[in-house]
């Protein structure tokens, strides 16, 4: 109770002290964490620089927002620093629509229409260079395409690369007698020879009452035109009359008549074979097969034979 006297003694009591401290603690961090993802909260502008320029920073740290900054733009802008496609001289105009050409045009096609154009714009110098450059371009075009492969010759086979060929002689001129008296026909001797002996057989057909006289109009034709066939043109005057006469070639007369008559039998044989064992429609009769088929001997006999000598 003096004055030296010592204070009572304080007492804590943890259950008074402790939910302040609590909800101090707490409301505290609530604070910190919302301040933490505020935009106020990172540095900006000043402050970013300093920490960039901080030694205790890591070297990096400054440069790795600014590279990938960087690698993001390269991805997407993909495209859009190409170079400008570099121009022809002559524009955008297409060689071959201002030559008239295709693009497998040969050599002297594109030549020539380089000089049309050239004549037709004589005085133009500028305009004359141009379509030199458009020919060059077009002689450049085919050259890599010959290289590649895509352009192909129009010449099959050179004349020079071709493969030698022998020649093979038909069957009857290694027997000595057919040699000398078979011969192929030309198209106008063929035609001749095929117009007047088809009108013989046709007349038969449609009129078999006249078998017989077809028949013998048509032997007497194919005697003509093999006795005929080989001797050089008759020479005649202004008035188309013969301006010679030949004196008769008895040999020949000789095999003309055998071979006619050789050939003639045999389609007469073959006519006959052809009513007897065949069964024939009954609409065609019988003289019309006949003079078919002679008909047709004797269009073998002058189509495919010769009896005059060669000169």
């Amino acid at each position: 109770a003096g004055l030296f006297a010592s204070p009572p003694p304080l007492h804590w009591r943890p259950s008074q002290k402790f939910p302040s401290m609590l909800r101090s603690s707490v409301l505290c961090t609530a604070v910190c964490a919302a301040t933490a993802f505020s935009p106020a909260f990172a540095p900006q502008g000043p402050a970013l620089r300093t920490l960039a320029r901080s030694p205790l920073s890591p070297p990096n740290a400054a440069c790795a927002p600014r590279q990938r900054a960087g690698m993001l733009e390269m991805a997407f802008s993909f495209g859009k620093n190409k170079e400008p496609e570099r121009k022809m001289p002559w524009g955008d105009e297409n060689p071959y629509r201002i030559f008239g050409v295709t693009e497998d045009a040969p050599y002297e096609e594109v030549e020539q229409a380089y000089k049309d154009l050239v004549a037709e714009n004589e005085g133009n110098e500028k305009y004359c260079i141009q379509l030199e450059m458009m020919k060059e371009k077009i002689f450049d075009d085919r050259l890599y395409a010959r290289m590649a492969g895509s352009l192909k010759s129009k010449v099959a086979e050179s004349p020079f690369d071709r493969k030698f060929v022998e020649k093979k002689d038909p069957w009857w001129t290694k027997v000595k007698w057919l040699a000398n008296i078979v011969r192929m026909p030309t198209k106008k001797y063929a035609v001749q020879v095929s117009i007047l002996m088809s009108c013989f057989i046709i007349a038969g057909i449609f009129a078999p009452q006249l078998a017989s006289t077809t028949m013998g109009f048509g032997f007497l034709s194919a005697m003509g035109f093999l006795y005929n066939r080989g001797t050089p043109d008759v020479v005649r005057d202004d008035m188309g009359n013969p301006g010679e006469s030949r004196p008769a070639n008895y040999a020949a007369l000789g095999k003309t008549l055998a071979i006619c008559l050789l050939f003639a039998g045999a389609g007469f044989s073959v006519g006959q074979v052809l009513i007897t064992s065949a069964a024939l429609p009954a609409m065609i009769q019988p003289d019309a097969v006949i003079n078919t088929m002679f008909n047709v001997g004797l269009w073998i006999s002058a189509m495919f034979f010769q009896v005059q000598d060669e000169d």
